[in-house]
């Protein structure tokens, strides 16, 4: 439910502020980096239960799969405004996503190493796959691939989408959590189905 609520608020932020999220990407990489690696420090150091819930957007990973659910509206939604000014800041969404939820991805990997949980193999593996993903997001690093091999590395995002979703719906043990993960997925697939459809008859 936490990652709907920002996923609302990001997406009212992001239809009035697109074009200042194009122009200052870097600063907002460096911000996102920045609280990253305070969230997951306090999540390391902390023994106060304020400082912890602070955490909860990262070490949880609800705001880096909301900025994730954007980026896959951005490719699946009609042509609507919204949708172009998600498509907009696609690559920016993407990146700032992965660096959000990185948090999440180390903190439960040193619970994985010390013991105190089981592997959660879906999400590692989805984690894994985002890496190539982000480094080859920046425009720096794709503009020394070719642009038919920077499409087919692309494609593996279809696969991290679904294993996320997968990872969720097991993992999360509140039935109002699963069946809002299987809603969102299965809205997205909707669209998305519509709009293959809908360009293979053009």
């Amino acid at each position: 439910m936490i990652t709907f609520i920002i996923f609302i608020i990001l997406s009212f932020l992001l239809y009035y502020k697109s074009t200042w999220i194009k122009k200052h990407n870097t600063s907002l990489y460096t911000f996102f980096i920045i609280l990253s690696l305070i969230a997951f420090l306090i999540s390391q150091l902390a023994t106060h239960t304020i400082f912890n819930s602070l955490t909860l957007p990262w070490i949880k990973g609800f705001l880096g799969l909301a900025l994730f659910y954007m980026v896959m509206l951005a490719g699946a939604l009609p042509n609507w405004t919204y949708q172009k000014k998600l498509y907009s800041v696609r690559t920016e969404l993407s990146i700032i996503g992965f660096i959000a939820i990185s948090p999440h991805a180390i903190f439960n990997l040193v619970k994985i190493i010390k013991g105190t949980i089981e592997p959660t193999y879906f999400g590692i593996i989805a984690y894994i796959i985002m890496i190539p993903l982000f480094i080859t997001s920046f425009i720096s690093i794709r503009k020394k691939m070719k642009p038919k091999d920077w499409k087919k590395l692309q494609r593996l995002a279809y696969i991290v989408y679904i294993l996320l979703f997968i990872h969720l719906i097991i993992h999360y043990s509140l039935p109002i959590n699963q069946i809002l993960y299987i809603v969102l997925l299965v809205n997205y697939l909707i669209f998305k189905l519509i709009k293959i459809f809908k360009n293979s008859k053009r």
